[in-house]
């Protein structure tokens, strides 16, 4: 029964994997809203998107203070009279 199973998720991995990814996100932010609300679950999302950022700054070797901050300073200054 264990074998049958792997081998039928091995399968599904392989022929359809964008469904696969897109069935099990989809659980897990239907289960995150249930269980702690929609904006609780929107903030975590929210902190994993920049997380995401900056691990990718980091792979590319960027400096991610100096990159904020330029960010910051050109966004700061679009705010000024």
């Amino acid at each position: 029964m264990k074998e049958e199973f792997r081998q039928a998720m091995q399968q599904l991995w392989q022929n359809h994997r964008g469904k696969t990814v897109g069935l099990a996100v989809g659980l897990i932010l239907g289960i995150a809203i249930l269980c702690f609300g929609f904006w609780h679950t929107v903030f975590v999302l929210c902190c994993g998107l920049i997380g995401l950022w900056i691990g990718v700054q980091l792979d590319r070797g960027e400096d991610i203070l100096g990159t904020v901050g330029t960010k910051l300073d050109r966004l700061l200054q679009r705010s000024r009279w």
